[in-house]
Formats: structure tokens, sequence, C-alpha cells
């Protein structure tokens, strides 16, 4: 992706009205949606979840690399979309941990051979291995917007086979590595991640060509759809018990 594809890409960010939220300074955030009462609707503003890292244990495990610019560790987007959505679908059983520092969803790092930076995948991959290692009997879902769709390919396919077992689905929108992996995380299976890339999105073509459709993911729909397919994925799946024995937790 070439450097001078990226003003196109800050031109499109800019145009966006700007707001701060929970964990940085907005910097070409999706404006927070109002409910009738003037709140913020669920899912929309920036949000940083620390679940794994903080709370205690639950069932499932929702690692989210949030779209460049987007502040939290979540983004104020997609990321506390899916979250909302997966709570809803099993209460008090999700744990959303966002992928914070090093991770800065800088626009810049587009332009890396990976799509992003080598730190940003070593903090993705971290919190899949803290997912392991502090929940064992847990299972593990991601999802990836824009940047952190690149920040997700890597990661995921680099895990190690026992680990990767117990990832059971993902969900990318506006995939910046879908051309160049051939609409898939290598490594991975292909069934158990849904790509959403609209027809529009020109970065789905393989080069930094940020169009308008790069936003539309937001509020088209796609994100209840991504939460019913994890959910279609999740109520099948099998956790890793201490052993290495197979344990069903649904």
């Amino acid at each position: 992706m070439r450097a001078s594809a990226l003003l196109v890409f800050a031109s499109v960010v800019a145009a966006i009205p700007q707001s701060k939220g929970t964990g940085g300074a907005g910097t070409g955030a999706v404006p927070p949606a109002k409910g009738g009462n003037g709140a913020n609707k669920p899912g929309t503003g920036a949000q940083v979840s620390n679940d794994l890292q903080e709370k205690e244990c639950k069932d499932i495990i929702f690692i989210m690399a949030r779209a460049s610019t987007e502040p939290g560790n979540m983004g104020g987007t997609m990321g506390p979309q899916i979250c909302k959505g997966l709570q809803q679908a099993y209460p008090d059983r999700v744990a959303c941990q966002g992928v914070g520092a090093p991770y800065s969803a800088g626009l810049m790092d587009n332009v890396q051979p990976k799509g992003t930076t080598t730190a940003a995948i070593g903090e993705a991959t971290k919190m899949f291995k803290l997912a392991d290692s502090k929940c064992p009997k847990s299972v593990i879902v991601f999802g990836g917007y824009s940047q952190g769709t690149a920040v997700m390919h890597s990661a995921v396919s680099a895990l190690p086979a026992p680990l990767k077992t117990k990832v059971l689905a993902g969900v990318l929108f506006g995939d910046t590595r879908n051309k160049q992996d051939k609409g898939q995380v290598p490594n991975y299976p292909k069934d158990q991640v849904m790509i959403f890339c609209d027809q529009g999105d020109g970065v789905c073509g393989g080069a930094l060509r940020v169009t308008s459709a790069h936003m539309v993911y937001i509020r088209n729909g796609d994100g209840p759809k991504a939460v019913a397919f994890l959910k279609g994925k999740l109520d099948g799946g099998l956790a890793a018990g201490g052993k290495g024995e197979r344990v069903r937790i649904f």
C-alpha cells in the first residue's frame, strides 16, 4: 500500500466529526449516535474493555482489534457492537478484551508489509495466550476492523496449534488483508471466519483505497449478522480441559 494512498485515507477519516471518549483523543472516531434521551446508544462511542486482564474468567472471551485512529482499545464502532451483542446473547458469560498498547492503531502503520506493526501483532498474540493460560476452560472468538483485521490475520495464523483449537470463530470488517490472504485467515479454518467486505470498500481489493463504503459496517446491520455468526459457532463450542480432555461448556 502506497503512502500516497494514505492521504486519501486521511481525508476520508478527517471528514468524520471527531469525538472524545474513554482512553483516546478521538481523532478520526465515528461520532457517538444519540438515543432519544441524548445518551450514547450501546455499541457506539469510544470504549475500553479489559475484562480478560482485570476480571474473573468467563466461558467466552472476545478479543478485538480496532480500526485505525479509533480511541480506547475496543474502538467506538464494531468492537463495542459485537461485545454488547455477545453479552446479550450469553448473559454474564462473556469477557471482552481490546488489543491495546503497543497497538496504537496509527494511520501510517497501514503501510507496513503486514498492514500493521510487529508490536501490534505481538500484543494481540499476547491476549490470546493470556486467555489460554488464565482461563484454560474458556473458548475464544475474535474481531477486527480495518487495520485491526491485519492484526488478527497475522496473530491468529501464527498461534500454536493447541491454542488455535480453542479459537472458535472470528469476524472481520473492511478487511485490509482480504485480497492478499485470499479471503481467509492463513492457517485457520476458512469457515470459522466471516469477512464483511462491502463491494464499494476499496481496501478489500488489496490497496489502501479508502472510500465511504469503508464505514458502512457501523450502521448497515453487519454487526448483528456478525454476532449471529459467532453465536452459531459458539453454540457448538468445545473448550480444552485442564489436562487436554474436551469439555463441553454449552
